[in-house]
């Protein structure tokens, strides 16, 4: 289970809505899954569901919606009107209830079916399932009042048939920002499906490893974009007989490699 009150928030936030006073209650919600990835033919329909637990101490009003998303190049997400992308799924989503009220302690399951059209090209597509919250009293949602405003999404991501997969890292470098150095990596998704990125980075002096790898973060790419991910270096790596391999493993995809040398004269400053 996953709390979340604001889009990749992980902890609660208070809103009070026309006014500068803090809340006197603690709201709280647990959601998940906050990620749906199911792989499905033209025509064929999947249901499933979501379970909203009001773990606060305040009743909670949640209105359930559909939206588009796609990520920036840093992986913020960016929403959109449902029918606004290409590669829009949100349109093949039916959701219910629409519109409920959530007791402290009480669940309630948002179910969802998803519905391919019969003629559709085989590629990943994506949309949300958002939950908003709203005054307890819609009458008075234009009134001065107090009440905890914000969204959670659950992220659908809908592979049709079997598309191309393909990616490639296309920029890997090091820059400074503020007293620090890192490692830049810029992975371009040029296939037709979502990629996920799993792989880690290694000090290397010729062909021995220096100390422990890193994990690289586990991060979607979206069908024809790019996702930039930075690593920090450790002050101590910034050597110039030193390089940064970078090895990643995407599924169905293959094994990416890459290599940076440390030299602290090569970094640049970070934009």
């Amino acid at each position: 289970m996953n709390k979340f009150i604001l889009i990749s928030a992980v902890a609660i936030t208070i809103a009070a809505a026309g006014s500068t006073e803090p809340a006197c209650a603690e709201m709280s919600l647990d959601v998940s899954p906050i990620r749906v990835t199911v792989r499905m033919e033209a025509g064929e329909e999947y249901t499933n569901a979501l379970r909203v637990l009001n773990s606060g101490e305040e009743p909670v009003r949640l209105r359930a919606y559909l939206e588009d998303w796609y990520l920036d190049e840093v992986g913020t997400p960016i929403f959109l009107p449902t029918g606004t992308l290409d590669r829009t799924a949100s349109l093949w989503v039916d959701a219910a209830p629409v519109d409920f009220l959530l007791e402290p302690g009480q669940t309630e399951f948002v179910r969802f079916t998803i519905k391919v059209p019969k003629e559709v090209v085989e590629a990943g597509y994506h949309g949300t399932i958002l939950l908003e919250t709203l005054p307890l009293n819609r009458a008075e949602s234009g009134q001065m009042q107090m009440f905890v405003q914000g969204r959670i999404a659950c992220m659908m991501y809908v592979t049709v048939g079997n598309p191309n997969k393909a990616a490639a890292i296309t920029e890997l470098t090091t820059v400074r920002r503020e007293g620090k150095n890192y490692l830049r990596l810029q992975v371009a998704n040029t296939g037709d499906d979502f990629v996920r990125l799993a792989g880690d980075m290694t000090i290397r002096r010729g062909d021995d490893t220096v100390g422990e790898g890193t994990e690289l973060p586990d991060v979607p790419i979206l069908p024809k974009s790019r996702r930039w991910i930075e690593v920090e270096l450790s002050p101590e790596h910034m050597v110039a007989d030193l390089m940064a391999r970078i090895n990643i493993d995407i599924a169905d995809v293959g094994i990416l490699i890459g290599e940076c040398p440390l030299d602290p004269s090569k970094v640049q400053l970070a934009q």
